[in-house]
């Protein structure tokens, strides 16, 4: 069972949050991402257009996606709100001194019990709704929602781009691959302006707690069957080892515009090694699955 985020959140809620968020992501669209495109990259992707529904096609709590046929990026309002949420909770933990280890935890029971995931996670977490008032937990939070969204618009615009076929009609391989050169594309627009990619360790981290692993299927044709049926963006633990090399060999590019640089190259540092972790611990997990 895959958890509907729809459960989460109310509709009047999502409806709220769409009012706040379309006028910040359509500004991010168009004056921080195509702007910065160069003109053969506007040309290959036939002017893709960005659409913000509340819930995605298979209301998936990370469902980020496009449809390269008709030049289209989706950022469904219910996926913002979780990854928004989630960040807040993150640095209200930090902030507090508490173990970050419960908010992916909490991420790993909505996948593996769905059917008991209902509420806000803030609430789930404990994690007062004026969490966001604290200066240190707004900045941090508000920094990794927009390295977060940007990483995946910038992704979902190069399968767009690259016209990748969609996972009905490919295996697990070239899934992986069309994910690995999305991801490529999005950390070069992002090295090109300069967008800081620290918190991609915390996507890369809910997005292994949420996706399904070859290990816990009868056998490779059934996790090829997933692929093509549920999974919206498989995640392998080379595919997270490649964007953590992608920011360790550009380090100095990221951080060229920000106020204190040595401060932002040593965390790029530990965005590195929390991604490492993260791919060595999907590894770990998918091979004892195997056993």
């Amino acid at each position: 069972m895959i958890l509907d985020v729809s459960r989460l959140y109310e509709n009047a809620e999502l409806q709220e949050s769409g009012n706040r968020y379309r006028p910040n992501l359509i500004g991010m669209w168009e004056e921080d991402f195509l702007s910065r495109l160069t003109p053969n990259e506007r040309r290959l992707a036939a002017n893709a257009t960005l659409s913000l529904p509340l819930v995605g096609a298979t209301h998936q709590p990370l469902e980020f996606y496009s449809n390269p046929t008709g030049q289209q990026v989706f950022l469904p309002i219910a996926s913002v709100k979780f990854i928004d949420d989630l960040s807040v909770a993150f640095a209200y933990y930090d902030k507090m001194r508490c173990n970050l280890g419960t908010v992916s935890d909490y991420v790993a029971a909505l996948r593996f019990q769905p059917e008991n995931a209902v509420g806000s996670p803030l609430d789930a977490l404990g994690v007062p709704r004026e969490a966001f008032k604290d200066p240190y937990v707004d900045d941090v939070a508000q920094k990794s929602l927009k390295s977060i969204v940007y990483f995946v618009v910038a992704h979902e615009y190069a399968h767009v781009m690259y016209r990748h076929a969609g996972y009905q009609t490919v295996t697990a391989q070239q899934a992986q691959l069309q994910e690995s050169e999305a991801d490529t594309f999005a950390m070069e627009i992002m090295r090109r302006v300069g967008v800081m990619p620290h918190a991609l360790e915390l996507f890369f981290l809910l997005a292994a707690r949420l996706e399904a692993s070859p290990g816990e299927f009868p056998s490779p044709a059934d996790y090829e069957t997933y692929l093509r049926q549920q999974a919206t963006h498989p995640v392998s633990a080379l595919r997270i080892l490649k964007v953590a090399e992608g920011i360790e060999t550009h380090t100095d590019d990221f951080v060229r515009h920000q106020r204190d640089p040595a401060s932002w190259r040593g965390r790029l540092q530990r965005t590195v090694q929390g991604l490492r972790e993260t791919a060595n611990a999907l590894e770990i997990g998918r091979a004892s699955c195997r056993e």
